[in-house]
């Protein structure tokens, strides 16, 4: 009577996803997102980016700080009218390099957005091949800036065959 039960109890278990219970399966996106290559590479190409927007910024307001000195010093020598539209030609300066700024960093989105969209795709097709190979139907983010999953001890952990199928 024992093994009849367990027999049961067995073919239910087996039998309860070709029934139509849906597997989950879940995965931490941010995690395995920074271990890709192609997402080190976009990074390095950013900060790489970011690092000349700040380089020449610097130049810029290393100009600025030398006009704001020569101000100073001929402060004594200079008109009122010549120090006003040194003042003036100061200002322009600085709002420019305000207006540098901001352009620089739309432009750092925008090219962000532009080389992350591959990398994401490509992380997508491979969680969703993963998923149909394993017939799961819901695939959780596991990821703690998501928080998604509170309590991932069932379901099926897609991180290792995701890897495997971006070749990683």
């Amino acid at each position: 009577m024992k093994n009849a039960l367990k027999v049961l109890a067995l073919v239910a278990m087996t039998a309860a996803p070709a029934l139509g219970q849906s597997l989950v399966g879940h995965i931490n996106v941010d995690s395995l997102l920074v271990e890709m290559p192609d997402y080190k590479k976009v990074m390095e190409s950013l900060q790489a980016e970011q690092a000349k927007f700040e380089a020449e910024a610097k130049e810029m307001q290393a100009e600025l700080e030398k006009g704001a000195q020569t101000l100073q010093a001929n402060a004594g020598t200079w008109t009122e009218l010549r120090q006003r539209q040194e003042q003036q030609r100061l200002q322009e300066m600085y709002n420019n390099i305000q207006e540098y700024m901001q352009s620089a960093q739309q432009e750092l989105q925008g090219k962000e957005i532009e080389l992350i969209t591959p990398v994401l795709e490509k992380l997508q097709n491979a969680i969703d091949a993963v998923a149909a190979e394993k017939n799961v139907a819901y695939v959780l983010d596991a990821s703690q800036s998501k928080g998604m999953v509170i309590y991932s001890k069932g379901g099926l952990n897609l991180m290792s065959a995701v890897k495997v199928k971006l070749g990683m």
